[in-house]
C-alpha cells in the first residue's frame, strides 16, 4: 500500500516527525505515485517511469490537480510532501547534499512544461483523502496522527535528533498503546 503520512501543515516538520522507516517508504512511494499520476493525466509512457496504484486514493487525488506550477494543488502538494522527506532522508543517513534517492531522481527527471502542459481535470487544491484505515478526523491532520499514534506505534524509530512526535499522547487512544 502506497500512503503519505499527513502529519501536519508544515512539509519540513512532517518529514521530521516521520519515523525512520517512513522516510524512506515516503520518498520511495511518493515517488512513484507522482510519475503515476501524470501519466494518467497524459505524460508520456516510459519506461523509465513508474506506473502503479493508478486507482490508489492517494494517486487519483495527486491526479486531480496542479492549477498552476506555483500552487500548492494536489499534485504540487505531494511533490513538496515528498520533497522534504528526502531531504530528512539525506539528514537521517548522512548522505552527500548532491546525493538524490533513485526514485526521486526519477520524480526530478520529469520535463516540468510538459508536467505544466498536462490536462489536468481541476484546479485548486483538495485535502489530501485520509488512507487511516478507519482513523477519521474533520481535518486530514488529525485523521493522520490518531493514524499514526495508534495503527503506527510497532514501527517508533526515529534516527540522530529526531524523536517522537510531542502530540502522540494527546492522540493516543486507550488500549492502543
Amino acid at each position: 500500500m502506497v500512503n503519505a503520512f499527513w502529519l501536519d501543515r508544515d512539509l519540513e516538520r512532517t518529514a521530521t516527525w516521520l519515523v525512520d522507516r517512513h522516510v524512506t517508504s515516503s520518498v520511495f512511494e511518493c515517488s512513484m505515485v507522482l510519475t503515476t499520476a501524470v501519466q494518467r493525466n497524459g505524460y508520456p509512457e516510459s519506461d523509465a517511469l513508474y506506473f502503479t496504484h493508478p486507482d490508489h486514493p492517494l494517486t487519483r487525488w495527486a491526479a486531480r490537480s496542479l492549477a498552476n506550477w506555483r500552487s500548492l494543488a494536489n499534485w504540487r502538494s505531494l511533490r513538496e510532501y515528498t520533497d522534504a522527506a528526502h531531504e530528512e532522508w539525506r539528514y537521517r543517513w548522512d548522505h552527500d547534499p548532491t546525493d538524490r534517492h533513485g526514485c526521486w531522481a526519477t520524480v526530478r527527471s520529469l520535463d516540468d512544461d510538459r508536467v505544466r502542459g498536462l490536462e489536468w481535470p481541476r484546479e485548486g487544491r483538495e485535502d489530501p483523502p485520509q488512507v487511516t484505515d478507519g482513523w477519521t478526523a474533520d481535518d486530514y491532520v488529525d485523521a493522520y496522527r490518531y493514524y499514526y499514534a495508534n495503527e503506527k506505534r510497532h514501527l517508533f524509530a526515529w534516527s540522530k535528533a529526531r524523536s517522537m512526535p510531542p502530540w502522540i499522547p494527546e492522540y493516543t487512544v486507550d488500549g492502543t498503546g
